[in-house]
């Protein structure tokens, strides 16, 4: 896989996690916790698919791994191990 398709990838996962962390956590509330945490998965998750759809006008499109990806997949299993060790929480 191209490293511009995965980092695409890793933008909407991310996106997809923040918004699924939203609604378990807050529900439908309009809390300003809860408003911030809806804003940062709406705003990655349009970022991912802005790549998706026009892959080519991407500034920052890495042709290859190196830091910007792997930093990608970093931030993208942390999120999934802070979402999961809430979920045992609640």
């Amino acid at each position: 896989m191209r490293a511009a398709r995965f980092v695409t990838l890793c933008f909407i996962y991310s996106g997809l996690v923040f918004l699924a962390q939203y609604v378990t956590i807050y529900g439908v509330s309009f809390e300003l916790a809860g408003l911030a945490q809806l804003g940062v998965g709406l705003s990655i998750l349009g970022a991912g698919l802005l790549r998706l759809k026009r892959p080519e006008e991407e500034a920052q499109n890495p042709a290859e791994y190196g830091l910007f990806t792997y930093g990608m997949t970093a931030l993208s299993l942390f999120i999934t191990v802070i979402f999961l060790g809430q979920l045992l929480l609640l």
